[in-house]
């Protein structure tokens, strides 16, 4: 008996929002205790396009020329859903996908998409639904951007509205209208992804004075150019803001992830009446993480573990080992060959990702040393190698070199200093760039390196929405 597929993608969740006992994730739990939880997941080019086109396509996203968010997408030549599709399964993409273009389906039958920014309401069915409820008039309704993007706020929807709710009760809606053939469904919420906007009762579920300040140390180096980006044109007052705003942001943030926790619930006590929980291939996980003031840094793009590390779980009850966990190293690509091994499809050659089926029945570990992760160009440009219980970073501007050790130092707060491991991981990331001959990595035989900039502060990024100019 074939299983469905059930793939549930937030956008922006911290690794840490489901091993932190102060957030409320029950039903995240839940399907934490009918899995297998992975330890040590990372997104390697940790921003929403290169992720979720990397989860597709089964490849390292800058094999497929992605080091950033991008609106050119070349020629995948295996997406994951036109290979399910071709087992005899119905295939439906539901929620934020960010794929470009905006309807590209990548074998989807259907898409019912609730995007960030969309340029056309003809192409968000979430849009459409507000119009046709009378909330057209919400220019914003993922949150006000902009100069906004980081302070707290109330939704202005009411909650059953919210994009959360839509898209569980649209992945609902799908589910029970399939309920005689296979589906593979792809969910994906826009949240807990900025502007943190959470609806009652959500918005107060966490006092700000109980919730825990970032991560900082008072030696830390920016060596990370991402970081001052990011802040410059993301976070306002980011000269000026202290322990008590951050704190109502990371307050107003976990309240988001909460509410996407009660919509998760929603859809899977979907599965347990109509039968299907069983022998459903429940995959949940997210593109990356969030840095929420942890190393003075907020938003992604950066190889910390708040940003990089993401939530990881698959389940499948009647197969699967249930309520485990595991340290082993794994990536996105990894989902979409777990996925077509499941479904009885081949995985192409191209893939980079590992079947991690072996694994989740039991059978011992999968053969991965290490993981490359790469992000950026030009000075930009940085990649991480993660093995054993180490990282090493390398940094393009000013060549740049960090390494932790995460078992000692989970915190990552004191950088060590070994010359002899530095060039070895600078060796390891040469030989894998000239391997998949990426000479944008490389000059010559080193990597490549600039003198060191500190990043400028851009100011804010427009970010103010288009589609109702073109009602």
């Amino acid at each position: 008996m074939k299983p469905n597929v059930l793939v549930i993608m937030c956008d922006q969740l911290r690794y840490d929002c489901l091993t932190n006992p102060y957030v409320r994730t029950p039903n995240m739990d839940r399907v934490r205790q009918k899995g297998v939880f992975f330890n040590n997941a990372y997104s390697q080019t940790p921003v929403c396009i290169p992720a979720r086109h990397s989860f597709i396509s089964g490849q390292d996203a800058f094999n497929i020329g992605l080091e950033e968010n991008s609106s050119e997408i070349p020629d995948i030549k295996y997406p994951l859903a036109r290979l399910v599709r071709d087992r005899g399964y119905y295939t439906c993409a539901v929620g934020k996908m960010h794929f470009v273009p905006a309807r590209e389906h990548f074998g989807f039958d259907k898409m019912y998409l609730s995007e960030e920014i969309p340029k056309y309401i003809e192409d968000d069915e979430y849009l459409q639904y507000l119009r046709d409820n009378g909330f057209s008039h919400i220019i914003e309704p993922h949150g006000k951007r902009s100069d906004m993007y980081y302070v707290p706020q109330d939704s202005a929807l009411p909650a059953e509205y919210h994009t959360t709710a839509w898209t569980a009760r649209k992945t609902v809606e799908v589910i029970e209208k399939n309920l005689k053939r296979n589906f593979f469904l792809f969910s994906s919420f826009i949240k807990p992804h900025p502007p943190f906007d959470p609806c009652e009762p959500y918005n107060k579920m966490y006092d700000p004075n109980t919730v825990p300040v970032p991560v900082r140390h008072p030696d830390e180096e920016a060596f990370d150019r991402a970081i001052t980006f990011q802040n410059g044109y993301k976070v306002n007052g980011i000269d000026n803001i202290n322990d008590e705003d951050i704190k109502k942001i990371r307050a107003y943030y976990y309240g988001s992830v909460s509410q996407v926790d009660s919509a998760l619930g929603e859809i899977l006590d979907c599965l347990k009446r109509n039968n299907l929980y069983d022998n459903t291939l429940i995959i949940f996980t997210a593109d990356h993480g969030e840095m929420l003031g942890d190393h003075g840094g907020f938003g992604k793009r950066t190889y910390y573990e708040q940003s990089a590390k993401i939530p990881f779980i698959i389940s499948y009850p009647s197969v699967f080992k249930k309520g485990t966990e595991t340290d082993e190293i794994v990536i996105l690509p990894d989902l979409y060959a777990t996925i077509l091994s499941t479904v009885g499809a081949d995985i192409p050659d191209n893939c980079t990702g590992l079947d991690l089926t072996p694994l989740c029945k039991g059978g011992g570990n999968i053969q991965r040393s290490r993981i490359i992760c790469q992000y950026g160009r030009g000075i930009e440009f940085k990649a991480m190698v993660r093995w054993d219980k180490y990282k090493y970073i390398y940094y393009a501007n000013g060549a740049k070199e960090v390494l932790y050790d995460l078992e000692n130092d989970p915190m990552e707060s004191k950088p060590l200093i070994n010359t002899k491991v530095f060039a070895e991981q600078k060796n390891t990331l040469i030989e894998y760039f000239k391997k998949y001959n990426y000479d944008k990595a490389l000059d010559g035989d080193k990597l490549i390196n600039y003198d060191y900039k500190k990043a400028p502060t851009t100011g804010y990024i427009n970010q103010y929405p288009k589609w109702q100019e073109r009602l």
